[in-house]
């Protein structure tokens, strides 16, 4: 796999960024989403020093893929309820084995 060199802008700033070839499409969306989200602040907070932008664009698009990671994780764990009736159920077949 080799690594391609992608010049990106970022807050009107150009910046060379290595990355696998397969992987130029997923770096792109997330340099357009970084830009989205500067822009947003920077609309709301127009007297924000530019390092403070980028840092608080930055925390947000993290915040926002723990919460989903969060949310994805809680799908895929079962309630109490349900984890109690399997346990019964382990307990009932223990039992009936012994």
């Amino acid at each position: 796999m080799s690594i391609e060199q992608i010049t990106v802008e970022i807050f009107n700033r150009q910046f060379t960024i290595g990355a696998p070839d397969n992987e130029r499409a997923t770096l792109l969306k997330a340099v357009d989403l970084l830009n989205q989200k500067i822009q947003t602040i920077h609309q709301a907070g127009q007297s924000m020093e530019t390092e403070k932008i980028v840092i608080m664009a930055s925390l947000n698009l993290t915040y926002d893929l723990l919460k989903m990671n969060d949310s994805q994780q809680k799908k895929d764990l079962p309630n109490d309820e349900y984890q109690h009736k399997i346990d019964s159920l382990i307990e009932l077949c223990d039992s009936a084995l012994k």
